[in-house]
């Protein structure tokens, strides 16, 4: 996964995009991505056999991802 190279601002409330892609370029739907802070039990947005699964995220972040 390949991110913007540069810092993203954001103010408190503010929405945001975190652009990302995968290089190589590939079909991502039947890939697993699991977005986590630190460890892997801190799960921020989990997207798995083409959903999302926000039942598997940490409570502070529901409703605030998408992918």
């Amino acid at each position: 996964v390949v991110g913007p190279g540069h810092l993203l601002h954001a103010t408190v409330g503010q929405e945001v995009v975190l652009p990302c892609r995968l290089s190589p370029s590939m079909d991502a739907r039947s890939l697993e991505i699991r977005w986590i802070r630190y460890l892997v039990s801190e799960t921020v947005h989990l997207y798995q056999n083409g959903k999302d699964l926000y039942g598997q995220q940490m409570e502070e972040y529901g409703g605030r991802t998408e992918l």
